[in-house]
Order: C-alpha cells, then structure tokens, then sequence
C-alpha cells in the first residue's frame, strides 16, 4: 500500500526535531537527500547541513538518525563514515536513543559525533518543529494535489532529483543543472496560476540549493580581483566545473576522433564545433558571472540560502515579494537569465 505523503512517523519527527535544532544552530538544513550511484537509489541521507566557517572556509556535514529500540548505533557509525566518504562531506554524526557512553566513545575514535538517547530525550521535548514550518511528508503532499505534477513534467521528481544532486558534491555542474529545474519551476509559476504557491516553493528550495552551491565555488574566487572572479563566474556558468580550457579538451578530443573515424569527419567537426559554440553563446552567463563576483552579493549567498529554504518550507506561504532585498536581488537576475518578465512573475 502506498504511503501517504502527510503521515509522519516516529522517525520523521525525530528527523524534523534535528533539522529546527541544527537550523537554530546557524546551518543551511536539508532533509531526505537521496544518495544515488549509478542510476541506484543507494540511501538518503536523513539530513545534509552545510556551515560557512570563514570567508574561506565551509563544510558540508551528514546526519544518520535512528530512532529505534534496537538503533544498532555501533554498526550506524561504520556505515555514516562509509556513506560521508561517498558524499565527499566533511563531518558526519548519528543521532541514536542507544545511552550506551561506549558509543560514543566508539564514534569519537572514528571521527564521528555521537548524540545519544539523553541528548534526543531532551530534543523530544522541544517544540513542534512542524508548528510554523512544513514537514518534507507536507511538502510533498502539497506537489500532490495539483494531479497532473505528474504528466505535467513531473513536479515532484525533479524536486527529489534536485536534492540527490547536494549528495553529489558542490559544483558549477550541479549549480547550472539547478538552474534548468529552477526555470521550470519559475516559467510554470507565470502560466499555471492555480498552482502557483507550489510552483514558486518548489522554485524556492531549488534557488536555495544554487545559492548555497555558489558560495561553496566562491572560496576558490576569494582572492582573485574582481575581473578574474567574473571570469572564473562566467566560465563556470557557461563551461560548468571544468571551465572553459577543460571544455575545449574534450571537444579537441572528441572532434579528433571524428575527424579520424568519420566520413567526411572535418567537415563535421567544424559543424559540430560552430553549433556548440552558437549553444555556448545564447546562455547569457556573462550577466550572471558578473553578478554574483559582486562582493555584496558573494558576502550574501549563505544567508540567502536560508531565507529561500525558510520561504520554500513556511507553513503561511509568503512570496518573495516581502523578502530580504538580497533575496530579491539574485532571484531577479535567475529571473533575467531565464528571459522571464519581472513584472509578470512577481505579480500576485
């Protein structure tokens, strides 16, 4: 039997009593992030939390919470290390009602923080985490009333895709495929106006995972002056993590091989060569790359990835017309990249 997408279990609301202690705590929160290799639905990661320690400095941690009778915590923290190794995390910590201190001292020798029964016993006492924000089962079954998310490209599934893109690392590769399911989202908030307050929340989180992912590719930028870090913005928009230099080897190499092997392989080549650099320039990255090398802007990514996952997940839905300025500012220039009117999508 199908699962309803509003019942929250025993380890849900563990899960969302984690996600508002660690979003109290300062950290950018994501919960159920599928971890996939190879087109295999591996596990979720219960929750992903990403911190800005310095303007040079970040770190992406993994949470395994367990809200078991049996948590069978010793053999969690083994596969917690497994599982932050694969998603390139920094730190990982599991969260379990064991009360045994040799778990923790278990987890220390590996590197891995331990929060025991006392610690969630306290947490279980906390306030509803879900009173003014959605739970992830909420939010989902939002996408699901509207029946044709489905048919209608497949609302809900891109969101879920979107999230198994954090366990894949921070890059240009991920950002600018963020960018594609935001526009989606924000071309069918102008033309589905029934559903527009799903359309903009799904829109919302997406934004706020390339914020966050542009602030982690800005500390390689730190340094640079201000043109180099426009360059290295451009590039990464137009040519994703491997630049443009990385670009033009593989094509070299690929059209090589064509020119080799093919019939009338030059000719082709050329063709090939001019066609991906026609697609290159209608991108309209150099608004984008000279936008977020600003310093103002780079300075306020983080937060602004907040605010975007805090509007996504408001139980009183509020659009971004009453957000930050910051908010409104790098929305507005996704907005202008995907050649959508302002106008028309803020109107209410």
């Amino acid at each position: 039997m199908k699962r309803d997408d509003t019942q929250v279990s025993k380890g849900a609301k563990m899960e969302e009593l984690l996600r508002a202690y660690f979003l109290k705590a300062g950290y950018y929160v994501v919960r159920g992030v599928p971890f996939v290799y190879e087109g295999f639905d591996v596990t979720d990661i219960d929750l992903w939390l990403y911190s800005r320690t310095s303007s040079v400095s970040r770190e992406v941690t993994i949470v395994d919470a367990k809200n078991r009778k049996t948590p069978q915590a010793i053999e969690r923290i083994f596969w917690v290390q497994g599982l932050r190794a694969a998603s390139k995390a920094t730190n990982a910590i599991v969260a379990t009602t064991d009360k045994r201190p040799e778990v923790k001292d278990f987890g220390r020798d590996l590197g891995v923080v331990v929060l025991d029964g006392g610690f969630l016993s306290k947490l279980a006492t906390a306030e509803d985490p879900t009173e003014n924000r959605l739970s992830d089962e909420e939010f989902y079954a939002k996408i699901n009333q509207y029946s044709l998310s489905k048919l209608d490209g497949d609302w809900k599934g891109r969101v879920v895709f979107s999230k198994s893109l954090l366990s894949k690392g921070l890059s240009f590769d991920n950002c600018n495929e963020w960018l594609a399911q935001g526009k989606f989202f924000a071309e069918h908030a102008v033309t589905k106006g029934n559903q527009r307050e799903t359309a903009l929340r799904c829109l919302y989180l997406i934004c706020s995972f390339t914020a966050i992912a542009l602030d982690f590719v800005m500390k390689e930028a730190s340094f640079l002056e201000p043109g180099e870090r426009s360059k290295f913005m451009r590039d990464g928009f137009t040519y994703g993590s491997r630049g443009s230099a990385g670009m033009r080897r593989v094509l070299n190499v690929a059209m090589g091989l064509v020119e080799q092997h093919a019939n009338e392989g030059p000719a082709i080549s050329r063709q090939v060569r001019v066609s991906v650099e026609r697609q290159l320039e209608q991108l309209n990255t150099a608004a984008l790359g000279e936008f977020f090398s600003k310093n103002d802007v780079a300075r306020a990514l983080f937060s602004v990835g907040r605010e975007f996952e805090q509007l996504a997940l408001a139980k009183e839905f509020r659009s971004h017309n009453f957000a930050s300025v910051e908010l409104k500012s790098i929305l507005f220039s996704l907005v202008d990249s995907w050649h959508i009117d302002r106008v028309i999508f803020s109107a209410d």
